[in-house]
């Protein structure tokens, strides 16, 4: 089996896959979010936009600014109405604060948690609001197996540094006002291994990062062999793929 198709760089193609699936907690956080009149709002770890541009649509009067680190995610993204940025959470700063600060499935990616978020917040305006949604895919079966695949290739890769839900309350305490909440979306999928497509435009190239170039095929064959085993299709033919996820409204004092 050949994987032509698979590239460890950010692929926007492969991540549009999944567009509605993948963005419907984004439309969650975004209805959550109870800005008046925002004069700036960022989108951290934009990747296409096309959140980015919803919250444009909200607020038509603010200035939206999209930042991702994928020059590739970025090329791809509507400029209409949004100024995109190629830039790194970690070392962005705004020139002024920022109304609404919003994260939809990047934080995950981005170490030391409990420094992170306190300097997020930081960088809100009086009543401004950090809106954030995070995976919490580690413990489901889907990326269990990319873990013990991958072991077999003396390549282990560490958990991602998502605190448990109640520690972001403290990690904010005195900082922010906080919400907290976790859903678990069931996704309905079609198509050959659906799960499999799902987690190859993520999850799966840190491990092809560390893996020998000439095993990648036969690294890909085995996870997809077994993610399929893992999500079999129901009589109609559709995949059922549940996906918990995380999410935290701080909202800074006035």
């Amino acid at each position: 089996m050949q994987f032509d198709y698979f590239m460890t760089a950010w692929d926007p193609d492969a991540y549009q896959q999944f567009f509605a699936e993948r963005h419907q907690a984004g439309h969650d956080l975004i209805a959550r979010v109870d800005a008046v009149a925002p004069r700036c709002i960022v989108d951290l770890g934009c990747g296409t936009g096309r959140l980015t541009s919803e919250l444009a649509v909200r607020w038509p009067e603010a200035l939206v600014i999209g930042i991702d680190r994928s020059a590739e995610m970025i090329a791809a993204a509507p400029s209409t109405g949004v100024t995109y940025t190629v830039g790194d959470i970690e070392t962005w700063s705004p020139s002024e604060p920022v109304d609404v600060l919003f994260a939809n499935a990047s934080l995950h990616w981005i170490a030391d948690h409990r420094h992170l978020f306190p300097h997020l917040v930081s960088m809100l305006a009086p009543g401004g609001t950090l809106a954030v949604q995070m995976p919490l895919s580690w413990e489901q079966s889907s990326h269990r197996i990319l873990r013990e695949v991958s072991s077999g290739y003396g390549v282990t890769i560490d958990s991602p540094p998502t605190l448990q839900p109640n520690d972001y309350h403290d990690v904010l305490a005195g900082r922010a006002g906080t919400e907290v909440w976790v859903t678990t979306y069931y996704h309905v999928l079609h198509g050959e291994n659906p799960v499999f497509r799902w987690v190859s435009s993520t999850g799966i190239k840190r491990f092809l990062a560390r893996i020998d170039p000439d095993l990648h095929d036969e690294f890909l064959a085995e996870c997809a062999h077994r993610i399929a085993a893992a999500y079999p299709p129901n009589h109609r033919q559709e995949t059922v793929f549940p996906f918990t996820r995380l999410f935290v409204l701080a909202r800074a004092a006035g």
